[in-house]
């Protein structure tokens, strides 16, 4: 289940991250191996010695700097995802502290590259915040519980480079200031369902009639929120972390703005999940432009 839940002292860490969610962009690429530097071969984390005359100019332009072979700074963070065969630029140390830029050479086309990052960022609990297309290329902005940042992928002389520039979370303009009001719930009471009267609910989220479409899947409680669907999921996360509930990882659906998030009571063993959508004309109701959260017993 969620990575956060036993650590109630990184709680507040953890609702700046989900909040990060509100902007998010949801990708359908394939899942690919889950790759973490702390743990992956030496060449992910410093460079061999190698020489790359043959493969890389020792100085190439790239946005206005020089690309020549470097290490990755010694506090840079272990569970930003580099890809195999990838090489690393100079670190142009600009910041404050605590502040990263380096330049990563890829070896991967943009697809492809952009397709790693979309998997490999929230396997190593990274939040895709927002993409974008703009003139100097394709720009992610990213957010951990430490950092925020973000990624450029431009075509340079040497192929596909990644300019990465990552500061201290609180430093930065990616992450959302937080809601006033933020993480307020309730329980569910008697509500004639299977699911326990302490159920934690957001105080947002107002319960409506089931469809007949959402009885027919399993569903058993249905609620509108005002907002959108990522914020939907973060003010369900906050509640559920808050009352001692475990949250899981949130299932991507196929379109964007689609959720799946399962949740547990280990104190009672019961576990449902809550599907949270932007678009609740599949299910034939109509919330009036809100966002639909249905709640089913079991597991997705």
């Amino acid at each position: 289940m969620n990575r956060f839940c036993g650590h109630p002292d990184r709680v507040v860490s953890s609702l700046i991250l989900f909040l990060a969610l509100y902007l998010a962009a949801c990708s359908g690429s394939d899942p690919q191996t889950s790759v973490d530097i702390s743990s992956a071969p030496e060449s992910n984390q410093q460079q061999d010695e190698v020489s790359v005359e043959d493969e890389l100019p020792q100085e190439t332009e790239f946005e206005g700097a020089t690309f020549e072979e470097a290490e990755l700074p010694e506090d840079f963070p272990k569970n930003f995802p580099i890809p195999e065969g990838a090489r690393i630029g100079s670190n142009l140390g600009m910041g404050g502290e605590d502040e990263f830029r380096v330049f990563i050479s890829l070896t991967l086309s943009l697809e492809d590259s952009l397709a790693y990052y979309h998997n490999e960022l929230p396997v190593n609990d990274w939040t895709i915040v927002e993409e974008e297309v703009t003139s100097r290329g394709t720009e992610i902005a990213i957010a951990d519980e430490e950092y925020s940042g973000e990624l450029l992928f431009v075509d340079a002389d040497t192929g596909l480079a990644l300019d990465v520039h990552l500061f201290p979370l609180g430093t930065g303009e990616a992450i959302p200031d937080l809601a006033e009001g933020l993480g307020e719930s309730t329980n569910l009471g008697d509500s004639g369902s299977s699911f326990p009267s302490n159920l934690p609910l957001p105080t947002g989220f107002s319960p409506i009639d089931l469809s007949g479409t959402l009885k027919n899947e399993g569903y058993e409680l249905a609620f509108t929120y005002v907002g959108v669907a990522e914020m939907a999921m973060v003010e369900l996360n906050i509640a559920m972390m808050t009352a001692g509930w475990e949250i899981g990882e949130p299932i991507v659906g196929d379109v964007s703005g689609v959720y799946i998030v399962p949740f547990e009571n280990l104190g009672s063993g019961f576990a449902g999940y809550a599907y949270i959508t932007n678009n609740p004309g599949q299910f034939n109701v109509d919330t009036g432009g809100a966002v639909l959260i249905a709640l089913a017993p079991g597991q997705p």
